[in-house]
């Protein structure tokens, strides 16, 4: 047995009452899933389905003492790849010729779900078992999430009984319409990391644009002093993650861009000099929600995969205060 593998099965045994042949509860099973998709070596392919479109991707994941690795890989329509690993989020665009470094963040690229605190999410969502299924020619448990408020998408998760990894997600809207599903058509677990392709990167040569979002510079998980914007109140659970201060590559201008999350749900507000008529008010795509409005001279934007009074209360509750 590998030692990732190992470190599953320990996680599983550690669970209360696991260890007494009781059977595994709703948010037992998430947080397996939840370790095991980030302390596993894996590999597969998945198709993703979002504003009416269909993508095919591949995944590689691999956890070692450096920390964690992944790399993600469109098998149709444009080609483009991503790397991640502790620090920075690496996307490659071929038919462009460009190169995006960004901050590597949990969630922010990826269209997999992975709840990163699960006593938190256990507060703010209803978690129950509600059936068996076979998915990618495992055995899968099926866990439906439902938000206990308006603030935040239902899922449903199908969670490998063998090894725990995610087989397949679909994401709920407050319509109960199911608004992003990714499914796994081949996964398996990889003894030795080496075995996967995670740090080959393609060839880059001078035809590349190197574009990076972000300056380098990030105020940490708390808004210090010297950052004039402040929110009033917020959706309850959502807590604040981090404040980047970020660079538009063209214009040379800074703007701010502030990240919550719940542990499940995650959306960003951006805050820039306002330098053109901007649409107001609501837009919406898919599952993605945002809310724009202009505050002392300011555009304030919020945005992410919630519903739209999540957005709005978020832009609505930012407000300028002077240092």
């Amino acid at each position: 047995m590998s030692s990732a593998l190992r470190l599953f099965t320990v996680t599983l045994l550690m669970l209360p009452g696991l260890g007494q042949a009781s059977t595994p509860t709703a948010i037992e099973w998430i947080q397996s899933m939840s370790n095991a998709m980030r302390n596993l070596n894996y590999r597969g392919n998945f198709v993703y389905m979002h504003e009416n479109q269909l993508e095919s991707m591949s995944i590689s994941h691999m956890k070692d003492e450096t920390g964690e690795r992944e790399r993600l890989l469109s098998l149709n329509g444009e080609a483009r790849e991503v790397i991640r690993d502790n620090k920075n989020l690496t996307c490659i665009w071929p038919s462009s010729r460009k190169v995006v470094v960004d901050v590597s963040r949990k969630n922010s690229f990826s269209p997999l779900f992975i709840p990163d605190d699960i006593e938190r999410v256990s507060k703010l969502y209803d978690m129950k078992l509600i059936g068996k299924d076979r998915i990618a020619d495992y055995e899968a448990i099926v866990v439906e999430i439902k938000p206990k408020d308006k603030y935040r998408y239902g899922l449903k998760f199908w969670v490998s009984a063998e090894n725990g990894l995610l087989l397949k997600s679909n994401l709920i809207n407050e319509h109960n319409r199911i608004v992003e599903q990714v499914m796994f058509t081949s996964l398996e677990l990889v003894k030795n990391g080496d075995q996967l392709d995670i740090n080959k990167i393609p060839l880059i040569n001078d035809d590349y644009t190197l574009v990076r979002y972000h300056s380098g510079e990030n105020s940490g998980s708390v808004v210090n002093e010297t950052f004039s914007w402040r929110i009033d109140s917020m959706p309850a659970g959502f807590r604040q993650e981090s404040v980047l201060k970020r660079r538009d590559t063209k214009s040379g201008k800074t703007f701010h861009q502030m990240v919550y999350t719940d542990g499940l749900a995650s959306l960003s507000v951006f805050i820039e000099k306002q330098t053109s008529q901007l649409h107001r008010g609501k837009t919406s795509m898919g599952a993605v929600n945002a809310f724009i409005r202009v505050l002392n001279e300011y555009s304030v934007t919020a945005i992410g995969e919630v519903p739209a009074v999540t957005v709005q209360t978020m832009a609505e509750s930012i407000f300028y205060k002077k240092p």
